[in-house]
């Protein structure tokens, strides 16, 4: 099976016009030239605080996105920014649900699909205190996800990393962010991941029954890892419309049979 990942979409407003259209030109040939079984909307495909309470607009925008899959069955997990405007989750998954190749069913879900377990998580959005800035998964969310799980080897589709992966990094002398020394990866890692800052044990509880973790977020980070017995993979944004341009916009490309992925310009 051939995933197709498209992270950190941003559509927007508050951007210039080209970037925009570039933006939707990316969609448009992520779905026309790359072959794929399922197509995953790895979350920020809306920019809602963009929108506030231009409930018309946003609602035109995120059909135009979605129109551009065509045929192509897709999944979508929520990202921190797609429900902050006035346009509600439940309205976004109702536009989700009217299209016949969406695969999504809630929030947080679980697709059977080409012989995979795929579990989406939604990580939310800010968090409700001063203990972190951005939003956790909660103990009854992965209790839930472990009991829909167990005995499977599932990918985890979500849209910001978990916080595990600060301790393998570092702040260089420059002020850069790496990868420890010795720590073994491939890929790329621009700039410092944004997890939040509380560990609830997601990947602990979720290990024994994972192959895989796919996160967005970080929209120049591209990098591929292992931690707890997890690849972890990280995907840059297919936009140009965030704070990644003029870095050009890429979807990546998962086979599940091998486990391996290419990155494709789009």
């Amino acid at each position: 099976m051939k995933i197709m990942i498209l992270a950190d979409v941003h559509i927007r407003t508050r951007v210039e016009e080209h970037r925009r259209i570039r933006t939707m030109e990316a969609l448009q040939t992520a779905f026309s030239n790359v072959p794929c079984d399922l197509a995953v909307f790895l979350g920020d495909l809306m920019h809602g605080p963009d929108y506030g309470d231009d409930r018309a607009s946003f609602l035109h925008d995120l059909k135009n996105a979605l129109d551009t899959t065509g045929s192509t069955p897709f999944a979508f997990v929520f990202g921190n920014h797609d429900a902050e405007s006035t346009v509600t989750k439940e309205e976004i998954l109702s536009v989700l649900g009217s299209y016949p190749n969406s695969l999504t069913t809630g929030e947080n879900y679980v697709l059977k699909a080409g012989g995979e377990t795929l579990l989406f998580i939604d990580s939310g959005s800010e968090y409700d205190g001063e203990e972190s800035h951005y939003d956790i998964v909660r103990p009854p969310v992965l209790q839930w996800a472990k009991e829909q799980i167990a005995g499977e080897q599932a990918i985890l589709f979500q849209h910001i990393i978990i916080p595990d992966i600060i301790a393998v990094t570092e702040t260089a002398a420059d002020g850069s962010c790496r990868f420890k020394e010795g720590f073994s990866y491939t890929g790329v890692l621009k700039e410092r991941p944004c997890p939040p800052d509380i560990n609830t044990g997601e990947l602990e509880i979720l290990a024994p029954y994972l192959k895989a973790m796919v996160f967005g977020h970080d929209h120049v980070n591209s990098f591929e890892c292992m931690l707890g017995g997890v690849k972890i993979i990280q995907c840059a944004a297919a936009s140009m419309s965030g704070y990644e341009y003029p870095q050009a916009p890429t979807v990546k490309l998962l086979d599940t049979e091998t486990m391996t992925t290419e990155i494709i310009p789009v």
